[in-house]
């Protein structure tokens, strides 16, 4: 059930992630405020995968023979983890530059005046 739980909430937060990168330059003059938030959600997302990676590594439950000991749904989640945990950190480790990056370089500063942004 929590491995269940865990995979939907990574899968969501991609998903999400990607809607938002599709709904972003429609919002105009609030993305600014909408890229602060998601750099800060991101930056808090990626603190709590990095504790999650480091604590499950130490306890030993992402190596194969921890993981071959498993059958059926539970070994299919507990790959479904060491696959998707390293994903989620690069994903978050990305979003993290473009926000930062967008903050700092205004890209829609150079948009011509009359663009419809909606």
């Amino acid at each position: 059930m929590l491995f269940a739980l865990l995979f939907l909430i990574l899968a969501t937060l991609f998903l999400g992630s990607a809607v938002l990168a599709i709904v972003l330059p429609f919002l105009g003059i609030a993305l600014n405020i909408v890229a602060g938030a998601l750099l800060t959600v991101s930056l808090f997302v990626l603190i709590l995968l990095l504790a999650f990676w480091r604590k499950w590594k130490q306890a030993g439950k992402l190596e194969r023979p921890y993981i071959d000991s498993f059958t059926g749904a539970r070994r299919f989640a507990l790959e479904a983890i060491k696959l998707l945990i390293p994903l989620g950190i690069l994903w978050e480790v990305l979003v993290l530059l473009a926000c930062a990056a967008f903050l700092i370089f205004q890209p829609l500063d150079a948009i011509p005046p009359g663009w419809p942004l909606y």
